[in-house]
């Protein structure tokens, strides 16, 4: 009888680890698919920091509503600031990221990742860190 849960145990831990088969490439392409050929609206970023003793929140909503961003198909991006580019979507350590390659209106280059909080058909949070300051969270919208 011993033998017989030994071998069951082991036939099942065998199909556990054999049988999942994500993939770094089918999380990118799922990612990809959701993101792609929409023009995502920014809502509103929510910036987290701290006061002296206690977290503080400051959820902003200044110029959010004309800010867009449209991510194709083939790889390309452009938003309503003038910047065109590329992107790519890539898992680093365990953490889904955007990658932008792009430049400005007059030319300058720009690179920008954001990680992927979550994703959807028509929601989108992303979060970036500015410089020294604390992560922003950006979150967006299929109008």
């Amino acid at each position: 009888m011993k033998q017989l849960y030994i071998l069951v145990f082991s036939f099942f831990t065998f199909l556990q680890f054999s049988c999942n088969k994500e993939t770094s490439t089918t999380q990118t392409d799922v990612m990809n698919a959701m993101l792609s050929n929409k023009t995502w609206f920014l809502d509103y970023t929510i910036e987290e920091g701290m006061s002296s003793t206690t977290p503080v929140i400051l959820k902003t909503y200044v110029g959010q509503s004309t800010y867009f961003v449209t991510y194709l198909k083939d790889g390309t991006m452009k938003d309503s600031d003038g910047l065109t580019g590329i992107y790519s979507l890539e898992i680093v350590n365990n953490q889904s990221q955007i990658h932008i390659h792009s430049k400005s209106s007059n030319g300058n280059p720009f690179e920008v990742i954001y990680k992927i909080i979550s994703i959807g058909d028509k929601n989108m949070i992303l979060s970036k860190q500015i410089a020294a300051g604390t992560p922003t969270k950006f979150y967006f919208t299929i109008k």
